[in-house]
């Protein structure tokens, strides 16, 4: 694991259990519209970085993706999806380190979806997404709730599992070498940035 992902997975295994029942998964309205950011077709792939029990997953079978890989670095959060959405032919899900995701598996869309301020290598993360997407693959990164909500509901998470969410502006641009922005949103009611592959 790389460094700060051990505190992350503990912080979340020990929840897991709890998860969908305590308001945290992130149902909402709002869902479809990550989709739409994406421009998500019938038998595209798709990569669902910090998927958590797997909340986004109806969403792609929806969709019709043809291929869907949820990952998670909490062993227990991907033992809930399993539960839920193992037995689903196109739906492969894994307990690993979004960092250490082979490049040769390529993608048309790339989702992070109300997990964007647990990863702390930033840098890093654009450069795995970069080289996971095919050309003119795309990603968004959205919250379904606004920054504001979102930074005052992880002041009291344990210190080293989360970090501040800045204007969808001011965080996009760590994107921009390698990824054309083609939309900002920063509302109270919902966040998210998303573009495509250059």
């Amino acid at each position: 694991m790389n460094e700060g992902t051990g505190d992350i997975a503990r912080y979340f295994n020990e929840r897991a259990d709890k998860w969908d029942e305590s308001g945290c998964s992130g149902e909402s309205r709002v869902q479809d519209a990550v989709l739409s950011l994406v421009d998500l077709k019938p038998g595209d792939t798709v990569l669902d970085l910090g998927c958590g029990t797997g909340v986004m997953i109806p969403c792609y079978l929806s969709a019709k993706a043809g291929r869907i890989v949820a990952v998670d670095v909490s062993e227990k959060m991907i033992e809930r999806a399993r539960e839920k959405f193992g037995t689903e032919p196109s739906v492969e899900l894994r307990a690993c380190d979004a960092l250490s995701l082979d490049e040769a598996e390529r993608f048309d869309a790339v989702i992070i979806y109300n997990a964007y301020p647990h990863f702390p290598n930033k840098p890093a993360l654009v450069e795995k997404v970069y080289r996971l997407l095919k050309p003119k693959g795309r990603f968004a990164v959205a919250h379904g709730i606004g920054r504001d909500a979102i930074n005052r509901h992880h002041e009291v998470v344990a210190a080293g599992v989360s970090c501040g969410l800045r204007a969808a502006s001011e965080e996009s641009a760590l994107w921009e070498g390698r990824f054309e922005i083609e939309s900002l949103v920063d509302t109270p009611g919902f966040y998210a940035f998303s573009g495509v592959r250059r």
